[in-house]
């Protein structure tokens, strides 16, 4: 019997920005709404802060609002890149191999050592970033792949081309 040979295969280690730009379409590339929701929120609580007036409870409105807004800034764009900076340099992240090989019916993840097969429809969601691609299957297992894993034009389309419903 002989062993079927993969279409794609790439082998890759994560560096840091790559890391980040996956986590970011994995927390906010799902539903872009709710990246500006709870800002819009908090500018509503201002407006009607300003609608109440400043002499009255408004301006408790006004401050309670701008606390909000800064704190959303706070955790989005210091707090959490902080910590996953942390966790990414704390585990080592950076220094495990993974990689992908696409066959014509599953496609194979290997990651720290250990390999997982699936099936091209268990593949829930698929978000092309800036740096990389994210793949999030039903089982709730989260892929990173980065763009600079596929050598050639040919080799990025074909992949996908293979995830794109």
């Amino acid at each position: 019997m002989s062993e079927q040979r993969p279409t794609l295969s790439a082998r890759y280690y994560l560096t840091l920005e790559e890391s980040q730009d996956g986590f970011a379409l994995i927390t906010f590339g799902k539903k872009p709404i709710t990246r500006f929701l709870t800002p819009a929120i908090s500018i509503a609580i201002i407006l009607w802060g300003i609608y109440l007036g400043f002499t009255d409870v408004g301006r408790y409105y006004v401050i309670l609002g701008v606390f909000f807004l800064m704190m959303q800034g706070v955790m989005r764009f210091w707090l959490l890149p902080m910590l996953f900076k942390r966790q990414f340099v704390r585990y080592q992240f950076g220094k495990s191999e993974q990689g992908i090989d696409l066959y014509q019916d599953h496609f194979d993840l290997y990651a720290g050592g250990k390999k997982q097969t699936a099936a091209y429809n268990e593949v829930q969601s698929f978000i092309t970033g800036k740096l990389t691609y994210m793949l999030e299957l039903k089982t709730k297992t989260v892929v990173i792949i980065p763009k600079r894993a596929f050598s050639n034009p040919t080799d990025q389309s074909k992949f996908e081309n293979s995830f794109k419903k």
